[in-house]
């Protein structure tokens, strides 16, 4: 494995170190320890990165500035600088410039949040890790950071969040309000909440989280991580923007990501689908009669989809109902 450490802000000690082991270009992992903007964790660093690089990874550990250092925004700059050297130099570290995924842990899981949301270069995705979010609980260790989720809008990147029920240093309330305001933008992620750990469990057992402060699974979250990376990197991962819900409510026209009801509530739309696609409007009305009324919120992509129509018909569909106007 080469590893490379550079100076960024030599005033403020601001260092990126390289973890590159893989000679393929890989996504990259930017990992913020935490350490309440006091300091950058050991266990948040290098136990990361290297578990990352044992996944398929090329990964990088930023040491921002904590502190005697610290003061917002020093450390969104210094995320803002590390992106940069990073994109400009992802031949050299085999990564995807485009593909840069942020992991952050409790005072980083704030800064990855402010990456996610706030940063001029925003990262491919975030893994946020038990972290402080709110401004009621950063504000004891970091005055004048801003309060991530405030900061929540549609651009914000797809998030990964880790936390602990249990937590009594960052309360799971930051993590609760997080998702419901990517909720509210229709914004990607993964929830893991594990039932009882205390702060500060990294990726688990090697770091010595074990029980039985620990949830013995803690850890899991990385391979869980890597995993959603993966789909989203393939793109089997199925957005939530191509929901009905989202479809029907921001979309201009209409196509096969609508829902039923949507679809076959406009006249137009209705006629000219069961005009040239017959067979597809039968088999949806025979599995509202079968499964429910429920299958009406559905889109008719997704219900045609768990009939085991072809994806070829999706296209047939769209061409159809392309021209529609879907009027509100």
């Amino acid at each position: 494995m080469a590893e490379k450490t550079i100076v960024l802000n030599k005033e403020r000690k601001v260092t990126l170190t390289s973890f590159i082991c893989h000679k393929k270009e890989t996504p990259a992992i930017l990992i913020l320890p935490g350490g309440a903007y006091n300091e950058c964790s050991i266990n948040e660093g290098r136990p990361v990165a290297e578990k990352f690089n044992s996944l398929g990874f090329n990964c990088f550990v930023l040491c921002y500035s904590v502190g005697k250092h610290y003061k917002w925004p020093y450390p969104l700059e210094d995320l803002e600088n590390a992106m940069e050297h990073i994109k400009e130099n992802s031949k050299d570290y085999c990564i995807s410039k485009d593909k840069i995924i942020l992991a952050g842990f409790s005072a980083g899981g704030h800064l990855a949040g402010a990456g996610a949301t706030m940063a001029k270069n925003k990262p491919f995705a975030a893994i946020l890790c038990y972290p402080a979010l709110s401004r009621e609980t950063i504000e004891y260790s970091a005055p004048g950071a801003p309060d991530i989720t405030d900061n929540i809008d549609e651009n914000t990147c797809p998030c990964f969040i880790a936390s602990s029920r249990n937590d009594w240093i960052v309360p799971i309330e930051n993590t609760h309000r997080f998702v419901r305001a990517l909720d509210k933008y229709y914004i990607d992620y993964e929830e893991h909440i594990y039932g009882f750990s205390m702060h500060g469990f990294s990726i688990g057992k090697e770091v010595n989280a074990v029980p039985p402060l620990f949830c013995s699974r803690v850890g899991d979250w990385v391979e869980e991580s890597a995993s959603w990376i993966n789909d989203i990197v393939t793109g089997s991962y199925i957005s939530i923007r191509d929901s009905a819900e989202y479809q029907d409510k921001y979309a201009e026209y209409f196509s096969s990501k609508n829902s039923v009801s949507l679809i076959l509530g406009n006249e137009e739309a209705k006629k000219l689908f069961k005009k040239r696609h017959l067979k597809y409007y039968l088999l949806i009305e025979a599995a509202k009669m079968k499964i429910g009324d429920f299958v009406e919120r559905v889109s008719i992509r997704n219900v045609l989809t768990f009939l085991q129509v072809s994806t070829e018909a999706f296209e047939k569909i769209d061409e159809t109902l392309k021209d529609i106007r879907i009027n509100r």
